[in-house]
């Protein structure tokens, strides 16, 4: 019993820091460019979906049962009536209002795009700032709740994403964007979105993959060396680029043949991946 015992947390060990090593990489992605608090209330939401989806696939055509959602997710019924409530009365209004408050930045730009009177007056819009009762001031202090965020931390960053300009003279931010965006340079935000399609696209292979009834395994290899030295870095990335590269050439030259000339809604998204890693 007690080597049972021993095994099951071993296993669980293992678990558990996998999931670190990947969330903490994912998470360096979503720094900045998503609070803390919204990327909970997004895992919440995605989680009682993904839950509802599983047991209503163990009981096809039966509701579920509130009892069980609640074991799966470990959230009191209260609250999982609440998330309910939330996605089925208005889905879009949801996620429309969640976009705009990913970040305390972007929370800030959309009151004050509203004070200026909507998107298209916005731009070009001047708020005092520097003492408590001034313009700026006040608008931070009725559109973030939170402790521990300054107004400079938020005019900091306002001015690193190119969202205001100031005036140090005369005590002036004027607003140069009708919605915020969190990213430092033009090329960022394909990066981080091709960077996340890779990773979507590579969990969905082991998601198939791990169904026990699954006997079509799609095609997961991974190659790498753990005894490489640091001098042959450089020119090991070369090498593999080189070779990705006619991988890649091969490829398209297999996929071609069967594309279909015109889309349709019953046409499916499916191809292979290709990217060089690190760890140090």
């Amino acid at each position: 019993m007690p080597t049972n015992h021993r095994a099951r947390l071993y296993k669980a060990a293992h678990l558990t820091l996998a999931f670190e090593n990947v969330f903490r990489k994912l998470i360096r992605f979503l720094v900045g460019k998503i609070s803390l608090v919204k990327l909970q209330e997004m895992i919440r939401y995605i989680y009682v979906e993904e839950a509802e989806k599983n047991l209503r696939a163990e009981n096809p055509g039966k509701n579920v049962p509130m009892t069980k959602l609640a074991l799966v997710t470990g959230l009191d019924t209260r609250t999982l009536v609440q998330v309910r409530k939330k996605l089925e009365l208005d889905v879009d209004q949801y996620r429309q209002q969640f976009l705009t408050e990913l970040t305390p930045e972007s929370a800030i730009i959309e009151a004050w795009t509203d004070l200026a009177g909507g998107r298209e007056k916005c731009r070009g819009s001047c708020l005092s700032y520097g003492s408590a009762d001034d313009e700026f001031e006040n608008l931070v202090r009725s559109t973030i709740s939170g402790r521990g965020i300054t107004t400079q931390s938020i005019i900091n960053r306002l001015l690193a994403t190119r969202s205001i300009e100031q005036d140090k003279e005369n005590q002036t931010l004027t607003l140069v964007v009708d919605q915020f965006s969190p990213y430092l340079s033009e090329d960022e935000p394909s990066m981080v979105n091709a960077a996340l399609s890779s990773i979507s696209s590579l969990i969905s292979t082991m998601e198939h993959n791990l169904q026990p009834s699954q006997e079509d395994k799609f095609f997961q290899r991974q190659l790498w060396t753990f005894r490489l030295d640091s001098g042959d870095r450089l020119s090991f990335r070369r090498a593999m680029r080189k070779m990705l590269e006619e991988y890649k050439d091969g490829a398209e030259k297999n996929i071609e043949p069967w594309e279909r000339e015109e889309y349709g809604e019953d046409l499916v998204t499916a191809g292979v991946g290709f990217y060089y890693f690190e760890d140090a």
